[in-house]
């Protein structure tokens, strides 16, 4: 299979695996709406099912040398399948729900891991993973507007179902997968002495920095998207300007995933990444004055959020691709996942301890910090890398 093909078929199994994720708002909005949970339990089940994603990520890291990506991907989407069908019918029921989405996520995320690793086995990586990241931005904009016009209808109990149906698609999908990795002489031997080729490589001081380069990335521009709408509320402008803004950032996304596409390696990993944080951060100094350099407010807080999310879909391929090239089996794309997934829980939290009293400029900074250490990391652990 071409590998632009193959990029394609696995960024749609990828995508299958990340759908509540992509329509979170909507999925939670409809939650509060269509059912008996509080905001605080569809809260916690969108936290549990991302928890359950992120520790079968960190344990497929330990042994991804010897798991056989289309099993692990098939066997997962089939929890997830069923996780997602038990979710439409007990909603009703909080701690039975909760527990459910645990154990979705756990499938859901084991299908998402392999996915990754199976990105790590093909060349040209970064452009595979650019796919991918395209593609979630234009499912995550067309789910959130579909899904809000449709929950009348479908109902939460629909709106599983419809989830659950998708991951039957993927698990028909799952035999394009490929099976066991094939290991080096070398890495035989290694594993044959000790079993421990994968540890190796999560220890190596390379790898725990691209993942700690992961997590603090991620923690921080969830930080700044926990209060980027307070801070269009902060600027007075009104409910419909701050929503169009938010759709046009999210929209800008697919142009800085995309860019990748026709860009590949060509300005060098470290080169995208630099520019990508440069370009973020520019885009939160825009935000931080947005009161002073204008007396229209919405033009430069709509540029900033543009500026950020364009930014947040250009540097996720080079992040991925840079944790792929650490392991092309697989092992550190896992540990990446899981790490991700952390940063990305824990990221509302720090936002939440520096705000103070709605001091939103104050989560903006954090965050040019957070980018800056981030991007120190991944200069660190590029230096391991052969490939660009």
């Amino acid at each position: 299979m071409l590998p632009l093909r193959r990029f394609g078929l696995l960024s749609v199994i990828g995508c299958i695996t990340l759908m509540p994720l992509l329509v979170l708002p909507a999925m939670v909005g409809t939650l509060i709406d269509e059912t008996t949970l509080t905001e605080t339990q569809a809260g916690w089940s969108a936290s549990l099912n991302f928890l359950g994603g992120a520790i079968i990520a960190g344990l497929m890291a330990l042994r991804m040398h010897r798991l056989d990506l289309s099993k692990v991907a098939a066997i997962g989407l089939l929890v997830a399948a069923i996780g997602d069908g038990l979710s439409g019918f007990s909603a009703g029921h909080a701690p039975v729900f909760l527990f459910v989405r645990f154990c979705t996520g756990v499938g859901a995320g084991a299908a998402y891991t392999a996915v990754l690793a199976a990105f790590a086995r093909l060349p040209d990586v970064d452009r595979g993973y650019a796919v991918f990241v395209t593609l979630q931005f234009t499912l995550s904009g067309l789910g959130l507007f579909l899904l809000p016009v449709f929950s009348q209808y479908l109902g939460a109990s629909g709106m599983f179902l419809t989830i659950a149906a998708l991951d039957v698609l993927g698990l028909l999908l799952c035999s394009k997968l490929p099976g066991r990795a094939v290991q080096s002489a070398a890495e035989q031997g290694a594993a044959a002495r000790g079993r421990r080729t994968e540890l190796h490589v999560l220890l190596a001081w390379t790898t725990i920095l691209g993942a700690l380069g992961f997590l603090v990335f991620e923690s921080a521009l969830v930080a700044q998207y926990t209060y980027i709408e307070r801070v269009g509320v902060s600027l007075a402008l009104t409910d419909q300007q701050v929503g169009t803004a938010l759709l046009i950032a999210s929209l800008a996304g697919i142009p800085g995933a995309l860019s990748i596409v026709l860009l590949g390696a060509r300005v060098g990993r470290m080169g995208g990444l630099s520019f990508g944080v440069a370009f973020a951060i520019a885009g939160l100094i825009i935000m931080i004055s947005a009161g002073m350099i204008s007396t229209v407010q919405f033009l430069p807080y709509v540029l900033g959020a543009g500026m950020i999310s364009f930014a947040w879909a250009f540097c996720l391929p080079y992040i991925q691709g840079l944790m792929a090239a650490l392991d092309p089996h697989g092992s550190a794309a896992a540990l990446g996942s899981a790490s991700s997934t952390i940063g990305g829980a824990i990221g509302p939290g720090l936002a939440a301890l520096v705000v103070g009293t709605g001091v939103y400029q104050h989560v903006m900074m954090f965050t040019i910090a957070l980018l800056l250490l981030a991007l120190t990391s991944f200069f660190i652990a590029s230096r391991r890398v052969v490939r660009p």
